[in-house]
């Protein structure tokens, strides 16, 4: 066991924030902890990492354990470069590397002492054991994967921007490999192909890894289990994500009915007692009335429906067959050292009713086609125009649009034309609700902004929809939220994300936006990503159905022969685990069949066959565990060859 959890309570005055929070981590887990925002799972994080005390409770790391904790504000060491912040990741392998060099040059021109060559030995072993050989290969390997070139390596560090901070922090930490490793949010930044990296990396990280993220995709190709926070407590759920979710649907299904019969019950033993007290059967009511009493006290409560956002987009005026065209188009912008040209001759057109998914790169020029498509920016030649009767509403990372001075009812009031309680009504469909409509905007979290850009677009009612990263901030229920919202919208949609599962879910075309040159797909983001991910084959024939894809495997990180074998020697003995916890699992199902097959007039069936449910599906997940392991460890038995 690595981290214990036991107990956590913490308040803030009169807010009880954990309310008794308790659970375990192992070596080597990867855990989702999810939760809607405001749950808690900020201040957990910070007691988890000592940055703030319990009121109650304990929190026990494994003796020696080194914990990496990478915040949602980020920050790094201004007065550095990129590869200078990345190296003090391994500092003490540089240090050594130095003084090995130092005596290699006193045994090679001097004459050695004996606690020379005794201190050479002596680190030259420390420094194998580390690997530090393959110390500065591995820095530059993973500055690459989190969107580097090795032309940015010398770039200071307070020249990066936010999202720039963000991949470097990712970077530093995977190098430092602490024995658990809590990533709130790392996805933020990240654009897709840094984001499936980071994911490949994870799942074959030799340590524990705590993961917050909204992020859905992401969560379902790294959590193998579930930490759920809700209401300031943490229940655990089994694993793959998919799994929880269909485990949780259900176990809300089997509440509901339990508490819609016990009310059924409680109802008729309520009619009883009143029907019957003071006459003859009183004594029989006063029995049903004890009975229902205790009821009440240990009857099961309905689960509460988290509010989610309530709004949509009415019928807007139809515009023109073709909303935005792009001639030639030539994207880029001015730079101290002179023009820099993104792309070049992009021809590009969105008709009406088109549902564009705009995907790409960190830095190719999703935002700048946006701000040319806005007119807030000129291109470097061609053309870029909207067509005609358009109704136009954008939507800005990070809401950069909005008056920061102003509140959330005078923005509503004053920018919309709208009554005080008509506004009040919008903004409480968009959850913004309370005293928080009187607060300045630029105290709004960063999800609250999201939210109140959102509100202001369904009034303005556009047939034209461009949204920049809409889900940044927002929580998975928001997030699901907003896809039903957009699923209904009948206009034209242009949206720029790195949500892959939203991306999925709404898009029905793809422009992918590369440094290497922009590509136009007529089909929507799950059909262009088999697509990249099926090689094309030059001997099927012209005529006839393709052949069905087969599902690709996930991609393995790059190992040393080393870690290769360590992650081998992990994966035999995980199975040998799962294979005796399935074990374990078949005899328990077979004791309370046994048990149900022969009861006793006192046996309580319900708690019985609830039990008996529950200890099938985690036996159905540790048989997917099971599963996924095996086919892993075959997969790296075969690289290792």
């Amino acid at each position: 066991m690595l981290l214990s959890i036991s107990n956590v309570v913490k308040s803030y005055g009169a807010d009880h924030i954990l309310t008794g929070v308790t659970f375990k981590l192992d070596a080597r887990e990867k855990v989702a902890l999810v939760g809607r925002n405001g749950a808690g799972k900020t201040t957990l994080l910070k007691i988890l990492t000592g940055q703030i005390e319990p009121d109650t409770g304990h929190v026990q790391l494994l003796r020696g354990a080194k914990v990496g904790y990478l915040r949602q504000e980020v920050q790094v060491d201004v007065g550095r470069t990129v590869i200078e912040e990345a190296e003090e990741a391994i500092r003490g392998q540089i240090e050594m590397r130095a003084r090995l060099e130092f005596l290699e040059h006193k045994l090679e021109n001097g004459e050695p002492t004996d606690e020379d060559l005794e201190e050479y030995a002596l680190i030259h072993e420390h420094f194998l054991e580390s690997e530090g050989y393959s110390a500065e290969r591995d820095i530059k390997v993973v500055l690459k994967q989190m969107g580097f070139t090795e032309d940015e390596f010398s770039k200071p560090t307070a020249k990066l921007s936010g999202g720039e901070k963000t991949r470097l922090a990712i970077a530093r930490l995977l190098l430092e490999e602490p024995d658990l490793l809590i990533l709130d949010e790392p996805t933020n930044h990240l654009d897709l192909q840094a984001t499936e990296w980071l994911e490949s990396w994870i799942r074959g990280y030799h340590g524990a890894v705590l993961l917050v993220s909204h992020d859905r995709t992401f969560l379902e190709n790294t959590a193998e289990r579930v930490l759920e926070m809700r209401d300031g407590a943490v229940r655990a759920w089994p694993g793959p994500f998919g799994k929880y979710l269909q485990l949780k649907a259900e176990d809300q299904e089997r509440q509901a009915e339990v508490a819609r019969r016990q009310e059924i019950e409680i109802a008729k033993m309520d009619e009883y007692v009143r029907r019957f007290m003071n006459s003859q059967r009183t004594a029989q009511a006063r029995g049903r009335q004890k009975l229902m009493n205790r009821l009440i006290e240990n009857k099961v409560e309905v689960p509460k429906n988290d509010r989610g956002l309530k709004a949509g987009f009415g019928v807007a005026q139809r515009s023109g067959d073709l909303v935005a065209t792009c001639e030639k188009l030539t994207v880029g912008f001015n730079d101290p050292d002179g023009q820099v040209t993104l792309y070049n001759n992009l021809e590009w057109t969105v008709r009406y009713g088109e549902r564009w998914g705009v995907i790409g790169e960190n830095g190719a020029g999703k935002s700048t086609l946006v701000k040319v498509l806005l007119g807030e920016l000129e291109p470097l030649s061609g053309r870029a125009r909207l067509g005609a009767n358009i109704i136009l509403g954008s939507f800005s990372q990070d809401a950069t649009d909005l008056d920061q001075e102003l509140t959330p009812l005078d923005m509503m009031v004053y920018e919309l034309d709208l009554k005080p309680g008509e506004a009040r009504t919008l903004l409480g469909r968009f959850l913004i609700t309370g005293d928080d409509v009187f607060r300045p905007i630029k105290t709004l979290s960063g999800g609250e902004k999201n939210k109140l850009s959102l509100a202001r677009l369904t009034h303005l009612n556009p047939n034209l929809l461009i949204l920049d990263e809409p889900t940044n901030h927002l929580d998975m229920d928001s997030r699901e939220a907003l896809a039903g919202i957009l699923k209904e919208y009948k206009g034209t949609l242009i949206l720029v994300s790195h949500d892959r599962w939203l991306l999925g879910q709404i898009t029905q075309q793809t422009l992918d936006i590369l440094k290497s040159g922009p590509i136009v797909y007529p089909g929507g983001y799950n059909d262009y990503r088999r697509k990249k991910s099926t090689p094309a084959t030059e001997s099927r024939p012209k005529s006839g159905p393709a052949p069905a894809a087969a599902k690709p495997a996930p991609e393995e990180p790059e190992l040393s022969p080393r870690e290769l074998s360590k992650e081998i020697s992990r994966l035999e003995k995980l199975i040998r685990d799962v294979e005796g916890q399935v074990s374990r699992d078949e005899a328990a199902i077979k004791a309370l069949e046994d048990r149900l097959a022969n009861l006793s007039p006192t046996a309580d069936v319900f708690s019985l066959t609830r039990e008996h449910q529950a200890m099938q599906e985690q036996l159905a997940s540790t048989l997917a565990a099971w599963e996924e392991h095996s086919n892993r460890l075959e997969r790296l038995v075969a690289q290792r060859g």
